[in-house]
C-alpha cells in the first residue's frame, strides 16, 4: 500500500503536472476553436473569429491574409498576387504589424512566404535573428521588434487541397517564444478555420452568382414589361389618328370632285407627322434605362442648358437662364437633353410670357428647373401629368400639339439616372419642373 501511494506521488511531480495543465488547455482552446469559428456564412468574419479564440491563450497577435479572389468568392489563385490582411487582433493596439486592408506581398525568404512555398508551418523563434523576416521590410520590422514581439509562426490556410491564404501567430514580452510544440496546435486551429472560410468563400459565390440570376431575370422582365407596355400604347394611341386619317381618304375616295387636294395633303400630312411623333416617342420610352454604364459622361447642366436653349430659335417666349457653373452629374447626355427639350416645349405651349431655366446645386443633388408663367399645374394633378397619355381638365391641358408623351419620357429618364422629376409651386403662379439627378461630386 505505501508502494502505491507513492508511485501516485511521482506522477505529480511539477515538471508532469505543467505538461498535463497544457493538454487540458490546448484542448479546451481546440474545444472552443469548434464551437466558435464559423458562426457566420462570412469570409471576414470567419477569420476574425480565428484571431479572437487565439488572443490571449494562444498567441498576443494574430493576423489573417487571403488573397482577394478569395474575399470575392472566386476560387482560390496564384499568391503572386498578394494576400490582403482581413483580421488583426492582439493584446494592445497600435503596433507596426500590418493594418487591416493592406496588401501584402512576402518575400520567399519570410516565414509567411516559406509557408506558402512549402504548405507547412514554419517557425520563426526569435524574430530579431530570422533574417528572412527581417529583409522584407527592415525598418517596421525593427519597430515590431523594440515593440516586443519576439517571435512567430506561419501556417498557410488551405481547404480542399488549394491555398486561401496565410495566417501569422506572434508573442510578444510576457510569452515565452514559440517551440516546435506548437505547430501542431497552430495548424490545427487554421485547419478548423480553413474549413469555415472556404464554406463561407463558397457561400459568398452562390448568394452572388443568386444576386446575379435575380438581376438578370428582373431585367428581363422590366424588358418584357416595357415590350407589353409598348404594344398596348402602340395599338391603343395609333387607332385614333388613324382612324382619322383613314376616314379623311375614303371621304376623298367617295367624293373626289369636291375634295380640295390641297386642304387633304394638308390634312393627312398632320396625321403621319403625329403618328411618326407617338412612335418615336414610345420607342425613347422602350429604350430609356437599356443604356450601358459606359454611355455615361459628366454632363455639366449650365452648359447643356446653355446649349438647348440656344437652339430653340422659333420659341414664341425665349428662355431666360439662371445658371450655377460646374454643376455636374453622370448621365447620358442625349437623354439628359431630352428632358430639357420635352420641358421647354411643355412651358413654351403655356406660358404668358416668360420662361426661365435655372441650373443650381441643392442638398447634394444637381437641379435643372424650368418655370413658365401659364396656368400652372394643380397640386391634385401633379403626379398625374406624368403618367402616359396624360390629359387635364384645365385650361393647361388643351394641347397645341405634343404626344401626350414628353412629361413621361422625361420622368423615366430621370428615374433611369437615379433621379427624380416633380411639378412643384412656382413663384409666378405657373408650373415649376425641377429634375434632381446625383452631383457628380468628382468635380464639383
Amino acid at each position: 500500500m505505501i508502494g502505491t501511494e507513492e508511485w501516485l506521488l511521482a506522477v505529480s511531480e511539477p515538471g508532469i503536472g505543467r505538461l498535463a495543465l497544457r493538454a487540458r488547455e490546448r484542448l479546451s482552446l481546440l474545444c472552443d476553436a469548434g464551437s466558435r469559428i464559423g458562426t457566420t456564412l462570412e469570409v471576414t468574419r470567419t477569420a476574425e473569429e480565428l484571431t479572437q479564440v487565439a488572443v490571449p491563450r494562444f498567441a498576443d497577435y494574430v493576423a489573417v491574409d487571403l488573397t482577394d479572389c478569395v474575399l470575392r468568392g472566386d476560387e482560390p489563385g496564384s499568391m503572386d498576387a498578394g494576400q490582403r490582411r482581413v483580421a488583426l487582433a492582439g493584446i494592445r493596439e497600435g503596433t507596426a504589424l500590418h493594418q487591416l486592408g493592406a496588401l501584402i506581398h512576402p518575400l520567399p525568404s519570410t516565414p509567411q512566404g516559406r509557408s506558402l512555398a512549402t504548405e507547412q508551418p514554419v517557425l520563426g523563434s526569435v524574430l530579431s535573428n530570422t533574417f528572412g523576416w527581417l529583409a522584407q521590410d527592415p525598418e517596421r520590422c525593427r519597430r515590431i521588434c523594440e515593440q516586443g514581439i519576439h517571435s512567430l509562426i506561419a501556417v498557410p490556410m488551405r481547404a480542399r487541397g488549394v491555398t486561401l491564404g496565410v495566417v501569422s501567430f506572434y508573442r510578444a514580452t510576457g510569452k515565452d517564444a514559440f517551440e516546435e510544440d506548437d505547430l501542431a496546435l497552430a495548424e490545427e486551429l487554421v485547419g478548423r478555420a480553413a474549413v469555415c472560410v472556404d464554406n463561407a468563400r463558397r457561400y459568398t459565390r452562390e448568394h452572388a452568382i443568386s444576386a446575379e440570376l435575380e438581376r438578370v431575370t428582373a431585367s428581363l422582365q422590366q424588358a418584357l414589361d416595357l415590350q407589353r407596355r409598348f404594344t398596348t400604347d402602340a395599338s391603343h394611341e395609333l387607332r385614333t389618328p388613324l382612324a382619322g386619317l383613314r376616314v379623311t381618304l375614303e371621304e376623298a375616295r367617295l367624293h373626289p370632285d369636291e375634295t380640295d387636294l390641297a386642304d387633304l395633303m394638308e390634312h393627312a400630312l398632320g396625321d403621319v407627322d403625329r403618328l411618326q411623333a407617338i412612335i418615336s416617342d414610345l420607342l425613347m420610352l422602350a429604350r430609356i434605362g437599356a443604356a450601358p454604364p459606359a454611355a455615361l459622361e459628366s454632363v455639366d447642366l449650365a452648359v447643356l442648358a446653355k446649349a438647348g436653349t440656344a437652339r430653340r430659335t422659333d420659341d414664341p417666349h425665349p428662355a431666360r437662364l439662371d445658371l450655377t457653373a460646374d454643376v455636374t452629374a453622370d448621365a447620358v447626355p442625349e437623354q439628359i437633353r431630352r428632358v430639357l427639350d420635352n420641358l421647354l416645349d411643355n412651358a413654351q405651349r403655356h406660358a404668358a410670357r416668360d420662361v426661365l431655366v435655372t441650373v443650381r446645386r441643392a442638398g447634394g443633388m444637381a437641379e435643372l428647373s424650368v418655370t413658365d408663367d401659364g396656368p400652372g399645374v394643380p397640386p391634385a394633378e401633379r403626379e398625374h401629368i406624368f403618367q402616359r397619355f396624360a390629359r387635364l381638365d384645365t385650361a393647361r391641358s388643351r394641347d397645341r400639339g405634343g404626344t401626350g408623351l414628353g412629361l413621361a419620357i422625361a420622368r423615366d429618364i430621370a428615374h433611369a439616372h437615379h433621379g427624380t422629376l416633380h411639378a412643384e409651386d412656382a413663384p409666378s403662379g405657373g408650373a415649376h419642373f425641377v429634375l434632381r439627378l446625383p452631383l457628380n461630386t468628382r468635380t464639383a
